[in-house]
């Protein structure tokens, strides 16, 4: 119990959960849907015991009569045979009786007349304004076959010419829209459209539902068009044809709920394909979202102090009200022809035009016969670009992974161009979003990130239309600066500025304590003040300046694995440098044996949570060291689970991983956030448990340690499940500028040689108190009330954190942080790379052209 009540704590300043529970409130009070969907001590505990009700019995009870297995559905994957893993099955489950219940049923949506055509205005804790319209209907679950709403949400959600977004972004009210199938169960389902309006779209909130309305009233007026399922079928038949491998434990997970939703033969298939067009269910479902089916939710700021409402379990404030019937009547009766839904004939709502990006072409690359498979190749190496290349030898599926960085020092050497790249980035991706979202929609993705050493650019998804795609995002690149307007950056500042406010704000406790960590560790990191502070005075002037200056030098580093050959991977490249042509341009280490304390008040005063977040820097390590950190990491996570959160409560989330800070300099990081303790005490728990930790590893058996080495090593030897997840680590190889492609495979192998006394000697070294080279970097967001707790009574379990300054600890205030990079000495950079060893042979550049011609056809 409390762990539930730790877990809903945590949960309290979520505007998601928050919304959510808000929203089950309008259901009628004798539906199950009205209920608080978590727990917590008072409904668990404190109610029951009022009652004279035993929570625990009531739980055996529910038990008792649900678990039943006519209802259960078992997937079970291994690569044992068939039969083996059938006795298994039986084995482990045959004394689960067959009760021959049936689910409860609850005809009809949850919500009454009373809670329809009412519109909401809620207080949320981020910094946000938000649309968001939902309308109950039927339940569409026996629709599988038809898929009604995938059609629906199709148009809705589009972003392309003609959609509702693209008509938002021109007005300047919007900047993300997303549609689609929000609650789905047996007896009900909701469809919801929720849109990301700017200041001037919530003073104009019910103008934007008008352009929502229209856009729906065209597509009952215009009806179900056949060559859009068509499309969306060609396209979930493709994706289903080619789909990766996915994690077993996902993939489990995932076949065990669609055999409750779909048919057994179509258990698999269900969740993708569109097997019929049926005008008349997409028709009947357009009939539910009308203006008097639907539940106008407004989130906004600017209804602070101004509601008279509060919804009991996350104290959310709000009003409610009819949305008045001249407004109905408004939203029933426009088009997309209304005077006031045009602007100058640029951006008039209309289905989307037909999408040029689908794939048809899938036939596999014969890759040159003395090239080696076992890692990438260079094709190129020159002054503006280095060019990685390895064919798909393993997966056979005609999808391709292009990963490319622009290098130059411009992407953050300041905390004005750290912005300024951040700015461009996201202009660019909506400047891009009339054909990048065309090939998304046909499974060919693009992403962009502005990264420390520069811009990436990822293209992942089929190969027929890679080079299409890296063409359009070239030219767009180059003609951004031209069409770039001072409404759009506008209204992309200003959304940025929203982000580092709610982040500040709206970000949970560890959150905040993996920033504070970063800023100790990472050299020449731009805090979130910093780059509220440059944001401030940009403008769109500046972008068009900063994004000239940054074409006109970089290094382009890319990788291209997949179904390409040589002649197709160095087109590619040279359709980014022939278009750009650019010009070639040219972290923290502690002291061992100390602790460092980051302690600062959490962000949010209305977050009861406080974090506690230890590293013990290890530093940047050979692959010997790497093995042992993975292997110490493993040994810790179970018991530190189990004993700091389930024995302990000391909180909900309790986290060990390996921390990897700037040029990979490695730790071992311990997390705790918790409602109940004050991150001091939750410290000494941690060290306490650490030393516990030491005995139990003295005292583990052979057995347990050769048991423990081969799990860890089965992980480092596991096979690539899919292009993208090998694609991933050549890509990590490359970006860390090492270009190590087997690193995974060496420190399997490093382990396996790992002994218990390796283990030991590595623990007491870095990670045991009195180590003589363990560095411990200690950050601890303090809530508002733990903080008031610890300056009323001086208790709150634990010390207070104004430690004082000693040869072994240092205090690092929050207005130190700068000062303390720059007093830090550095770790060096990695070795230099003599990749010239790597570079493919001439002549397979020959074989490579001539084997373009060669094609396999998929089977």
């Amino acid at each position: 119990m409390n762990a539930v009540d730790s877990e809903h704590s945590k949960n309290l300043q979520s505007d998601h959960w928050r919304s959510f529970q808000l929203y089950k409130s309008l259901a009628s009070e004798n539906h199950p849907f009205h209920k608080f969907g978590s727990g917590n001590l008072k409904t668990l505990k404190e109610d029951p015991e009022s009652k004279g009700v035993d929570t625990r019995e009531a739980l055996l009870d529910f038990h008792g009569k649900y678990y039943s297995s006519n209802v259960m559905r078992l997937c079970v994957l291994g690569t044992q045979p068939v039969e083996e893993l059938r006795d298994m099955v039986e084995g482990l489950f045959n004394d689960v009786k067959d009760k021959g219940i049936d689910p409860p049923a609850f005809p009809g949506t949850p919500y009454p007349p009373s809670s329809l055509g009412r519109r909401l205005s809620v207080v949320p804790v981020r910094e946000k304004r938000e649309l968001e319209l939902t309308f109950p209907l039927r339940e569409v679950q026996t629709l599988y076959r038809k898929k009604p709403l995938k059609y629906i949400s199709h148009l809705l959600g589009h972003e392309g010419v003609g959609s509702v977004l693209a008509f938002l972004r021109e007005r300047g009210w919007a900047n993300e829209l997303s549609a689609g199938e929000s609650r789905g169960c047996n007896d009900w389902s909701a469809f919801s459209v929720s849109i990301e309006l700017t200041d001037d779209g919530l003073a104009e909130v019910d103008n934007v539902a008008s352009v929502v309305f229209a856009y729906l009233n065209m597509l009952r007026a215009e009806g179900p068009q056949r060559w859009i399922h068509d499309e969306e079928s060609t396209v979930a038949d493709t994706h289903f044809r080619f789909l990766s491998k996915r994690e077993p434990m996902d993939y489990v997970c995932s076949l065990a709920g669609a055999m409750q939703l779909y048919p057994s033969a179509h258990s698999v298939s269900g969740p993708y394909k569109m097997w019929e067009y049926d005008p008349a269910v997409i028709t009947e479902c357009l009939e539910y979202m009308r203006p008097d089916n639907v539940i106008m939710g407004v989130s906004a700021k600017m209804y602070e102090g101004k509601t008279s409402l509060k919804e009991e379990w996350y104290g959310v404030e709000y009003n409610a009200e009819d949305v008045a019937p001249a407004l109905l009547k408004k939203w029933e009766d426009v088009t997309v022809d209304d005077p006031n839904l045009k602007i100058e004939d640029k951006a008039k709502l209309s289905f989307p035009e037909k999408n040029d990006m689908i794939a048809t072409d899938f036939d596999l690359r014969s890759h040159p016969p003395s090239f080696p498979l076992d890692e990438p190749r260079l094709l190129d190496d020159i002054s503006t670009l280095r060019l990685w290349y390895k064919p798909d030898n393993i997966f056979s599926m005609p999808k391709i992974n292009v990963m490319a960085v622009l290098k130059s020092s411009l992407a953050y050497d300041s905390p004005e161009n750290a912005v300024l790249a951040l700015l461009y980035v996201d202009i660019l991706r909506e400047h891009t979003t009339s054909f990048s979202y065309l090939a998304t929609m046909a499974g060919l993705h693009c992403s962009f990130v502005n990264a420390r050493k520069g811009l990436e650019l990822h293209v992942s998804g089929y190969n027929h239309k890679c080079d299409k795609l890296v063409q359009r995002i070239v030219d767009a690149m180059l003609e951004l600066p031209a069409k770039l307007d001072d409404e759009v950056f506008a209204r992309i500042k200003d959304k940025t500025m929203k982000q580092y406010q709610n982040f500040m704000v709206g970000a949970v406790p560890y959150q905040h304590a993996f920033y504070g960590a970063d800023l100790i560790l990472e050299e020449g990191k731009w805090s979130v003040p910093d780059k509220m502070g440059a944001l401030d005075g940009l403008s769109a002037q500046d972008v068009r300046e900063w994004s000239g200056r940054f074409l006109r030098r970089f290094k382009l580093e890319m990788l291209i694995h997949g179904n390409a050959s040589p002649a197709e991977a160095k087109r590619i490249a040279d359709t980014v440098l022939d278009g750009l042509k650019p010009s070639a341009p040219f972290q923290a280490h502690f002291p061992q044996r100390h602790t460092y304390i980051h302690s600062f008040d959490e962000y949010n005063p209305s977050d009861p949570n406080s974090c506690l977040e230890n590293i013990y820097q290890i530093g940047r390590v050979s692959l010997r060291d790497n093995a042992k950190l993975a292997f110490l990491n493993h040994l810790l996570q179970e018991p530190a689970f189990n004993e700091l959160r389930t024995q302990e409560q000391l909180g909900y989330i309790v986290h060990c991983s390996i921390k990897t800070s700037g040029d990979d300099v490695k730790g071992l990081l311990i997390l705790i956030m918790s409602d109940s303790y004050h991150p001091s005490y939750l410290d000494d728990r941690v060290e306490a448990f650490l030393d516990r930790f030491r005995s139990k590893l003295v005292r583990q058996s052979v057995d347990e340690f050769n048991s423990n080495v081969d799990a860890v090593v089965t992980n480092f030897f596991e096979k690539n499940k899919n292009l993208g997840e090998e694609s991933s680590k050549y890509w990590s190889g490359i970006n860390d500028e090492k270009y190590v492609f087997r690193k995974y495979k060496l420190i399997g192998e490093e382990v396996q040689s790992l002994t218990r006394e390796d283990v030991l000697r590595f623990y007491d070294r870095y990670v045991a108190q009195g180590g003589r080279g363990r560095s411990k970097l200690s950050v601890r967001v303090v809530s508002k009330a733990h903080k008031e707790k610890m300056e009323s009574d001086g208790e709150g379990k634990g010390k207070d954190d104004n430690e004082e300054e000693s040869a072994t600890t240092t205090i690092i205030g929050e207005d130190d942080v700068v000062n303390f990079q720059r007093s830090m000495p550095l770790h060096s950079l990695p070795d230099g790379v003599d990749v010239e060893g790597m570079r493919m042979k001439s002549d397979d550049d020959d074989d490579a052209d001539d084997a373009v011609e060669g094609k396999n056809s998929t089977p």
